[in-house]
């Protein structure tokens, strides 16, 4: 759907439209991506290991499948269905050597189907082999439903992998609904629903009575964390937090999809979000974690404003607090949200600190929810931040590198590890899909894998 108007000036649209077609055109040649992200040097100083996973949406084919296909829409002076193809040949191959037991949205089953979904064109392509995923992924995703409902039951925490958008109910969910009339996924969409709503219901830890998505210390991913939050914590990021079951369950109830307990489990969060809602002079803003302490009133919380991101930060839970509040029929809560995210996004905007440009982290994730909050919201104060972030995204372009932009991570001593990364979270996949998004002046139907709309 086009928007209202032309957000952006006609060089920078066209140089946005250049680079991201630069970007995926690199991207068609599987092996050669795959050489790049294999280079001797580019290990990530965190994980010893290459940034890449075959079939991954974050980091691998599934990902880079994106792009390509969103470029098959728009532009017709390549053969973008012989570089899907190619792509989609390695993802055949990698589950025929290996296999795949996660069902995830951004490692395992559920981000190579919506790869596919989006390679289809409505069916035309590969429906085949989007049926034979649904056939594989579905009673995975059933016995790990049933898994994670038995987890829930204790009630004593969950681990944030079971609820969120990266690994968990949130992300797998949202696929699952978008295709709620396929007869493979209409049968799993009540029980994602309802477990989701489910851990919204109050347990009691340590004598204290707190939301059922709280996260125990043995389930913390880090050794940091661990020791940081002894007692436990509440995630508020949109990547591992509960504004991902917040913006699913949201969505669900907008579009007619209801499971008992549902509207109140909406209010829940929105409730619980706004109690922690700190104000500065960007405006509101939220912390990245809860401890345990400062819900149960023995620890005053008293967090300064830190990155603002999606995968952590107030952008992402100001887009799960508007979506709540299109749900809620609630328009001041949609107002403030937009008036919170633009403020987080100024905050980030002015301070010039963000080296990373990919979506997970960085500034294409910063556009990419300054985009669909300017199309959710109309908002005229989104339009200069969309045209800075597209402007930084342009400088920063470098046509020498193997696939147009480098990613940072830090090491031991500080100092940061520039690395080559495709697929669509921290890879150039996710920065060309934002620029393209961007110069074609639509919205992004593909940022609902961001819990976005």
């Amino acid at each position: 759907m086009k928007t209202d108007h032309f957000v952006m000036e006609a060089c920078e649209q066209l140089q946005a439209k250049d680079f991201s077609t630069t970007i995926a055109l690199r991207l068609s040649n599987p092996e050669s991506v795959y050489k790049a992200v294999h280079a001797e040097q580019n290990i990530s100083p965190e994980t010893k290991y290459h940034p890449w996973g075959d079939t991954s949406l974050s980091h691998g084919y599934p990902g880079n499948i994106f792009l390509l296909s969103q470029c098959r829409a728009s532009d017709s002076t390549y053969d973008w269905n012989q570089a899907i193809y190619l792509n989609m040949k390695h993802i055949q191959a990698s589950l025929a050597k290996k296999g795949l037991n996660d069902v995830s949205l951004y490692s395992g089953w559920t981000g190579i189907a919506s790869s596919v979904r989006e390679a289809s064109n409505h069916g035309e392509y590969y429906s085949h082999f989007l049926q034979q995923i649904h056939e594989w992924m579905i009673p995975l995703t059933e016995q790990w439903l049933q898994l994670n409902t038995a987890q829930l039951a204790l009630h004593e925490g969950m681990p944030m992998q079971s609820f969120d958008t990266i690994s968990g109910a949130s992300g797998i969910g949202r696929y699952i609904v978008m295709n709620s009339i396929d007869p493979s996924c209409t049968p799993l969409v009540e029980p994602i629903l309802q477990f989701l709503t489910d851990l919204t219901y109050p347990i009691k830890i340590h004598n204290r009575y707190v939301p059922g998505w709280y996260s125990p210390q043995k389930f913390q991913f880090l050794d940091r964390d661990k020791s940081n939050y002894a007692m436990g914590n509440f995630n508020c990021g949109m990547a591992h937090g509960i504004p991902g079951p917040l913006a699913l369950l949201s969505v669900a109830y907008s579009s007619g999809i209801e499971v008992k307990g549902q509207y109140q489990a909406i209010e829940t969060i929105t409730e619980w979000l706004l109690k922690y809602k700190n104000e500065d002079t960007y405006g509101y803003y939220w912390p990245h974690i809860v401890p345990f302490e400062a819900e149960t009133g023995s620890l005053q919380l008293d967090l300064k404003r830190a990155r603002e991101a999606w995968c952590y930060g107030t952008p992402g839970v100001a887009c799960s607090l508007y979506l709540a509040g299109k749900a809620l029929h609630n328009e001041e809560l949609q107002k403030m949200a937009v008036m919170a995210c633009i403020g987080a996004i100024t905050y980030e905007v002015t301070k010039q600190e963000m080296d990373s440009s990919a979506l997970c982290h960085g500034l294409a994730g910063l556009l990419t929810i300054s985009w669909r909050m300017w199309c959710h919201s109309k908002e005229p104060a989104f339009i200069p931040l969309i045209q800075h972030l597209t402007s930084q995204l342009i400088d920063r372009f470098q046509a020498d590198s193997p696939l147009g932009y480098l990613d940072p991570e830090p090491r031991a001593d500080s100092s940061l590890a520039w690395l080559t990364k495709a697929g669509l979270l921290e890879g150039v996949a996710g920065i060309a899909s934002a620029l393209l998004s961007v110069s074609e002046n639509k919205e992004m139907p593909w940022d609902y894998m961001l819990m976005l709309s």
